[in-house]
């Protein structure tokens, strides 16, 4: 276990040093003001919140999606449930051709996600993702990255529907990450439109009763193979492909 920690603590400096960023542990970490993707320097523009912090080591020191063992590079990546863009900035860096659409509701975050996608390169949207187009109402908690939305047609937010979000892009998906805070169980209700999906990492929330057997039969019946699968408690992350 000392070992592991170990190893695991010199790849986030390795990681860390690529990007020109400055770490040493978790504990003391701070979120940096630039970063440098494919050899060039770009502002960076991060809320001071925990769970920010620890998503930046989780997605770009950890590549907990998993973007750096995808053997073929996907032309295009589909992001549902953004935030503050750091998973935009991290397929930027592990795929630098390919086109990149990101979809976040809440509108607080907007001001991070301009200057994350002008560092990325990627096209980010204000909007919800859904098995419909329609309205939805967000629940704010007190970290930005546990917002969760439910639908409502009182509510003031846009939601696009998950196909339409495909054909935005081009009608098929390289690569999807999803992260939407239980969203995720509507969408994997489309089965037509995951036919349009060739990779998907995904965090799954096992809320109102759902299960570990449960997410994996339905990422399996969509006719994806599992690669790994990571159960963290109460939710987890799935990695799969065609």
């Amino acid at each position: 276990m000392f070992v592991q920690r170990l190893l695991k603590l010199y790849q986030r400096r390795k990681v860390a040093a690529q990007l020109g960023v400055r770490f040493e542990r978790s504990a003391t970490f701070r979120l940096p003001n630039d970063v440098v993707i494919n050899g060039c320097r770009h502002h960076l523009s991060l809320p001071e919140e925990n769970g920010v912090k620890m998503a930046f080591i989780d997605l770009l020191l950890d590549d907990c999606y998993g973007c750096k063992n995808v053997l073929q590079q996907p032309r295009t990546v589909l992001d549902i449930g953004g935030n503050v863009g750091l998973f935009g900035i991290t397929a930027r860096a592990a795929f630098p051709n390919a086109t990149i659409h990101v979809y976040e509701p809440n509108p607080h975050l907007e001001k991070y996600l301009k200057v994350q996608g002008e560092a990325g390169g990627f096209q980010y949207f204000m909007d919800a993702v859904g098995l419909e187009d329609g309205k939805v109402l967000l629940n704010f908690l007190e970290d930005a990255v546990l917002t969760r939305s439910e639908v409502s047609q009182g509510g003031n937010i846009d939601q696009i529907a998950f196909r339409r979000a495909i054909e935005k892009i081009g009608g098929h998906v390289g690569f999807l990450k999803m992260d939407c805070e239980g969203g995720e169980w509507l969408l994997l209700e489309d089965i037509e439109s995951w036919q349009k999906v060739q990779h998907l990492s995904m965090e799954y929330h096992l809320w109102d009763h759902h299960t570990e057997t449960e997410v994996l039969s339905k990422v399996r019946g969509l006719g994806f193979n599992i690669l790994s699968h990571t159960p963290l408690g109460n939710f987890g992350l799935i990695i799969a492909a065609r």
